[in-house]
């Protein structure tokens, strides 16, 4: 495979029809309507222009990025890398420790010699 084949693809407009996003994220079309239609996609990351619906790559890549869930772990790890110090993140809360559920208690077992 060639290093062109490698580059991610690049788009010339930040906005693209209803149907070229269908075809940019590799769904139909259709889906892409009714997530729209739901609520599944704000208003923002796609917008009405002359009753024709188009999408903001850069938006809508921004949104999905929020949805994503990420483990603590990984978002400390950025959080540290950008830090000039890493054993100081502003604005860190440490992890909650897990309590030990109660249940009911062990009884005492004495032994008799």
């Amino acid at each position: 495979m060639s290093e062109i084949d490698e580059l991610p693809e690049t788009y010339p407009f930040d906005k693209v029809p209803e149907k070229r996003m269908a075809q940019l994220i590799g769904t139909t079309q259709r889906a892409l309507e009714s997530k729209r239609a739901r609520g599944g996609i704000p208003e923002g990351v796609w917008n009405k222009i002359d009753n024709r619906i188009f999408y903001s790559i850069r938006r809508y890549e921004a949104w999905q990025e929020s949805q994503w869930d990420c483990p603590q772990e990984l978002n400390l790890l950025v959080i540290q890398s950008e830090s000039d110090s890493p054993g100081n993140i502003a604005g860190a809360k440490p992890s909650p420790s897990h309590k030990r559920q109660r249940g009911s208690k062990r009884p005492r077992i004495s032994v008799l010699t």
